[in-house]
């Protein structure tokens, strides 16, 4: 359901973004990209985790921008 939702786009939008791929981590060491498995919210696809502890749902580019620049303190 992920994949068909659009959790490989939200992927790719997401290592472009910070410029960086899985498992590795920005320059400044703010974010680190983890491929994650099934986390059971289908019906919220894709989802992203934030450090174990908060999921967000429906990531599109938009939603990406808005999460970055908040973890940033920039929102």
């Amino acid at each position: 359901p992920c994949v068909l939702s659009g959790g490989e786009n939200a992927a790719k939008y997401f290592k472009e973004a910070l410029g960086i791929g899985f498992n590795e981590t920005t320059i400044d060491g703010l974010f680190t990209l983890k491929e994650g498995e099934c986390m059971g919210a289908c019906g919220d696809a894709p989802v992203c985790l934030i450090n174990d502890k908060s999921m967000r749902s429906f990531m599109g580019p938009e939603k990406i921008d808005k999460l970055l620049a908040d973890l940033r303190g920039k929102g």
